[in-house]
């Protein structure tokens, strides 16, 4: 007759109660082997290793035996009533040990997150669009321009200043005779401003529009009051729709002067003449664009793939990977510059759209699993060396440290794996699919 037993219970479609029922027979055998091992270990003054009685074993280390047994029966339990599932396992999401004792029988029950069977969908052959990669001669221009900007001088300058030019100044901005500072405190360049610098005339950059505007035609010592209207979609919302009045006054104006196209300047870009500069900038061009359509090929397939195949997702898995999804949305949007003010003002929404992004990037990556094992992708020792060399070069930290301390932590080393595993399937299926290029959308001003 056995001594341990299982019973499984649903919950709901993805989490499932396993309650393993183990026989006293069974704890006390474990118990009596877990004794015979503390007797053979146990340094006890007066005694030879291993001649101990038993009862002074039980006393001396009466806390540590509990603790031990229980460890072991619930691992026993685990192995019995989880590992042996003919379902698959997404992760233990409580566990709860009941009482453990010599002598009595016990009950152990794990609340499991199950993976809901489904079909493999059709992958081979899935069609994606890309855009062409030629740099067109407007784009080498502009970066052209972009590039000589970024090595421009800014010289004070007693003029007035043109678009381009740099403009030191200072404004206050109301609504009425309310402070915008009161209404946004926690987005001053909205409000007041008692030293900043503007680029006259640029189009696109953070901060009142208005005001960049209005510091073309400028010099140093003039005031004047510029009207912003904000959009009715204008974040902070406490100015969309609102019409805003700037007193602004010019502090100083610095002229921009481009670098000299000379021998010394193309020394510096390490090219001989323009040509060569152009024809990297060209090279540089199609470089991006080339990782843009790389980057829209695995989003149309993993669109493909979420629409192809409807399964649930396990509730644990979701709450994790939000976590994920909301923790690299706010270190990303921090280093641009929001606060937690931010953040806050804005939970639910965010925490719903994180909710949903997490359920489908759980749902990707599951579908890319399941095709990996009808694949027989696997992980291999170059692979992680590639991986290896990538963080090292990210963090700057030398490739041996990181081995080290990857070697220390199993964890790691399975979410590597994983990681290998998913991006060597994906290039697989874009390996498969069918490629359609067509011109790049044109977006209206």
């Amino acid at each position: 007759m056995s001594t341990v037993k299982t019973d499984v219970q649903d919950i709901n479609e993805t989490r499932k109660t396993i309650t393993v029922s183990v026989a006293a027979a069974e704890i006390a055998t474990i118990e009596a082997s877990l004794i015979k091992e503390f007797m053979r270990d146990a340094k006890i003054p007066g005694f030879r290793p291993g001649k101990a009685p038993e009862n002074m074993i039980r006393m001396r280390y009466a806390k540590e035996l509990k603790s031990e047994l229980s460890q072991r029966v619930v691992s026993k339990a685990h192995q019995e009533g989880v590992a042996k599932s003919d379902f698959e396992i997404f992760g233990v999401v409580d566990l709860n040990e009941g009482e453990i004792a010599a002598g009595s029988d016990a009950t152990i029950t794990f609340t499991v997150d199950v993976l809901q069977a489904f079909e493999v969908p059709a992958y081979e052959g899935l069609k994606v669009t890309n855009e062409p990669t030629e740099a067109s001669a407007e784009e080498v221009e502009k970066m052209f321009e972009q590039m000589l900007s970024q090595r421009a001088e800014f010289n004070v300058a007693e003029k007035a200043a043109d678009k381009g030019d740099y403009v030191r100044c200072s404004y206050e901005g109301k609504i009425g005779d309310e402070l915008v500072a009161d209404l946004v405190p926690e987005t001053p360049m909205y409000g007041t401003q008692k030293v900043t610098w503007e680029e006259a005339g640029a189009e696109g950059t953070p901060g009142v529009q208005a005001i960049v505007d209005g510091v073309v035609g400028m010099q140093a010592g003039d005031e004047k009051e510029v009207t912003m209207e904000f959009p009715a979609d204008f974040k902070p919302e406490a100015l969309a729709g609102k019409t805003a009045v700037y007193s602004l006054k010019a502090e100083e104006v610095r002229e921009k002067v481009m670098p000299a196209m000379d021998d010394a300047f193309f020394a510096s870009m390490q090219v001989k003449d323009e040509a060569e500069l152009r024809e990297r900038i060209s090279q540089n061009i199609e470089g991006q664009k080339k990782e843009q359509n790389s980057n829209a090929e695995r989003q149309q397939i993993t669109e493909q793939l979420l629409a192809s195949v409807e399964f649930a997702i396990p509730e644990s898995g979701i709450e994790s990977e939000t976590e994920a999804v909301l923790r690299d949305f706010m270190q990303r949007n921090m280093q641009q510059g929001a606060s937690e003010a931010d953040f806050e003002a804005h939970k639910e929404q965010l925490h719903e759209g994180a909710s949903k992004a997490a359920h489908d990037r759980l749902k990707s990556r599951l579908i890319l699993s399941k095709i990996a094992e009808k694949e027989k992708v696997q992980a291999e020792n170059d692979d992680f060396s590639r991986m290896i060399m990538m963080q090292a070069q990210q963090s700057g930290e030398k490739p041996e440290k990181i081995v080290k301390e990857i070697q220390k932590d199993q964890s790691r080393i399975n979410n590597m794996r994983s990681e290998i595993l998913l991006g060597k399937t994906m290039d697989l299926i874009l390996d498969k699919a069918e490629r359609e290029t067509v011109a790049a959308a044109t977006v209206e001003a």
